[in-house]
């Protein structure tokens, strides 16, 4: 049982309905994750002002989700991780990309090293070792898209604490469940 209110359109008022209008017209539908952040207006404005800010980054969209999706995945969050599942297509993921950006394992170095750098992001709460951020510059990040991979995670974090303490209700399909040797608890996933 969802453990904090969800504010609908209809009972909104003043800023707050504001806000879920923008959402609408953004997304033709109002998430329910959205609709639990409304509780403060001041959240769901600066959530708002974050991802839109993170649509002009240097790293693409494909990639920020396969970041979001590590971070939902090692946060244990259901609601994240079936909504960007359910997205997916939209922002150009295919199957395999999703998987990889779930398990943390990559067939592409590139996205490989990055997956990898959010994952230890997580594991070390940003205390990423010398190895780790020369890997992730090898695979060819600048400094600038190692800066936008750590904001991608902490993005991630913010929604992934926020339905976990609420027990967010989903409104979309749930995300099947990774097999376990697949998910990025392994060796493999942080090397």
């Amino acid at each position: 049982m969802q453990r904090l209110n969800s504010v609908d359109l209809q009972s909104a008022t003043g800023r707050t309905q504001e806000l879920l209008e923008s959402v609408k017209g953004v997304f033709g539908t109002i998430p329910n994750s959205a609709q639990v952040m409304a509780n403060s207006p001041a959240v769901l404005s600066s959530f708002l002002a974050f991802s839109t800010a993170m649509a002009d980054t240097k790293i693409d969209a494909k990639l920020q989700n396969q970041l979001k999706l590590i971070t939902s995945e090692k946060n244990e969050c259901d609601y994240c991780s079936s909504l960007l599942v359910a997205v997916a297509p939209a922002m150009g993921l295919s199957s395999a990309d999703v998987l990889a950006g779930r398990s943390g394992h990559s067939e592409d170095t590139r996205t490989k090293a990055a997956l990898a750098f959010a994952h230890d992001v997580l594991e070390n709460r940003g205390k990423v070792s010398d190895a780790r951020l020369a890997a992730v510059r090898e695979a060819g990040f600048s400094d600038a898209e190692i800066v936008e991979m750590v904001a991608s995670v902490v993005l991630g974090c913010f929604t992934n604490f926020l339905n976990n303490v609420a027990d967010t209700e989903l409104d979309i399909p749930a995300a099947e469940p990774l097999a376990p040797a697949a998910s990025c608890g392994t060796d493999t996933c942080s090397h």
